[in-house]
């Protein structure tokens, strides 16, 4: 168990270059042995055949003249005596007998100890092999075939003889490639520790990080998968630490938004209980709208949170785009005039537009987006709607009077708790999270939403839903 818990990245890869040079020096050695059998058995198999027609003929010469094999198998006994007497008497000088029928029949001595003779009967007279495990030519004397002529396998003289200069030839390119092996694993442990220092980087940086050290960054060498994995980690750290700063702001930003409402009923509620104010109509009021603004934001919190979550279900259907916009304006219509803005609802389009939402979320939506103009429009101000197609979405674009915001702010509106320093600002009642529902709301409908300056000199927001027909 402790040897397979230290067992690290590098040990593994010095493994598996060994390995692999192992499994490469037996392959190529079965490849040289298959080779060897397959090429030059092969070849001298295809020699054999063209010497043996050689040796049926002069064979068949001899058979002319003596009208037997008696002659053949003769010398051939005589040899054989004389080879059991040699080993057998290894300090006597014997002379070989006389073989000279023998001698004429072979083309070299090689063959004289694989030479062959069968009769017509495919019996052997010389030799031990069967007729079938023999390479074998037919001797033909005026048109008969009166015996055969044959030389034993080539493959068993390899198995017997060659195949020692093979094992040879084998020790020495095993001890060759042992030698090339050991150089092999040399230079590998090194380049395993060269291939395993990002991973153990890695590591280590990953450690800091689960720590809580988010501002943990690696240093990125090289365009390879290991480096791509760098810029991920980085890319994960950098979007952690930024999720921390946000969290943190957000717990800041919502006990800031909480604690003045708080404030103000507490106040209120210690002077009415001091008799400094009155309990009356006028003051239980002001500390009513004080609880519905801490019951709204706790309510804007509260979707915000389901949303992020996975929780904000949403009911969808086959809705009229314009019928939507048409009743979220007449919704807003008391405001916008007692405010003294007026509104213009614009459809570019010939035919309806419909797209698969939620009706409720796509009338807070456009609400939300009427009610952060109407917070943060000087009045007399004007609200443009229009409505139009665009490929295979539907666009609308809200358009208002100044004040506009800057190029800084347009990028931070959706944000939460974000309001701008300008006339657009918290004396106007806003929260800081309408554009933020907006944009919770866009995500849940595939859509996208995004600000821009508008040519009237005020805030633009382009709204975009995918359609359905």
């Amino acid at each position: 168990m402790r040897f397979s818990r230290n067992f690290q990245i590098r040990h593994k890869l010095f493994a598996v270059f060994v390995l692999s040079n192992i499994l490469l020096i037996v392959s190529m050695w079965q490849v040289f042995q298959w080779s060897f059998d397959r090429g030059f058995v092969s070849y001298a198999t295809e020699r054999d055949r063209d010497f043996l027609e050689q040796m049926a003929n002069r064979t068949a010469n001899l058979y002319v003249y003596y009208d037997d094999w008696y002659f053949l198998a003769q010398e051939s006994r005589l040899e054989q005596h004389w080879q059991k007497q040699k080993l057998e008497n290894l300090r006597d000088l014997i002379p070989p007998p006389s073989t000279p029928n023998l001698d004429l029949i072979y083309p070299s001595q090689y063959y004289r100890q694989r030479f062959l003779l069968f009769n017509k009967k495919k019996t052997p007279i010389i030799g031990h092999v069967s007729f079938q495990k023999a390479e074998t030519h037919p001797v033909i004397v005026e048109g008969n075939v009166v015996g055969f002529v044959g030389l034993r396998s080539m493959r068993d003289l390899v198995q017997d003889r060659t195949l020692s200069f093979v094992r040879q030839q084998g020790e020495a390119f095993l001890l060759i490639s042992a030698f090339m092996l050991i150089i092999a694993a040399v230079l590998t442990w090194p380049l395993a520790q060269w291939l395993s220092r990002p991973i153990s980087t890695l590591r280590a940086a990953a450690k800091r990080l689960s720590a809580g050290q988010f501002d943990t960054r690696i240093q990125i060498r090289g365009t390879d998968e290991l480096a791509e994995l760098g810029r991920d980690f980085n890319h994960l750290a950098s979007t952690l630490d930024h999720m921390r700063d946000a969290r943190r702001k957000w717990v800041a930003d919502t006990a800031h938004e909480l604690r003045t409402p708080v404030a103000i009923l507490r106040g209120e509620i210690e002077a009415m209980q001091d008799g400094i104010i009155k309990v009356s109509p006028d003051s239980l009021a002001s500390l009513q709208q004080e609880t519905i603004h801490i019951a709204r934001l706790i309510d804007d919190l509260n979707q915000l949170s389901m949303h992020d979550m996975g929780s904000l279900s949403y009911q969808m259907e086959d809705s009229n785009l314009e019928h939507l916009l048409e009743q979220a304006v007449s919704s807003m219509l008391l405001q916008l005039d007692e405010a003294d803005i007026n509104i213009q609802l614009n459809n570019e389009c010939k035919s309806e537009i419909h797209v698969c939402g939620d009706t409720d979320r796509l009338h807070q939506l456009f609400t939300n987006l009427m009610n952060n103009s109407l917070k943060y429009t000087n009045a007399p101000g004007e609200i443009k709607i229009t409505l139009k197609r665009q490929n295979k979405k539907a666009i609308v674009l809200l358009e208002d009077t100044p004040p506009g915001v800057s190029d800084e702010d347009l990028t931070k509106i959706f944000d939460q708790f974000f309001r701008v320093e300008n006339s657009r600002n918290r004396a106007t009642g806003g929260r800081g999270l309408g554009l933020a529902i907006c944009t919770s709301i866009i995500e849940g409908h595939q859509g996208s939403i995004e600000a821009y300056h508008a040519p009237t000199g005020g805030l633009g927001i382009r709204v975009e839903l995918p359609l359905t027909n």
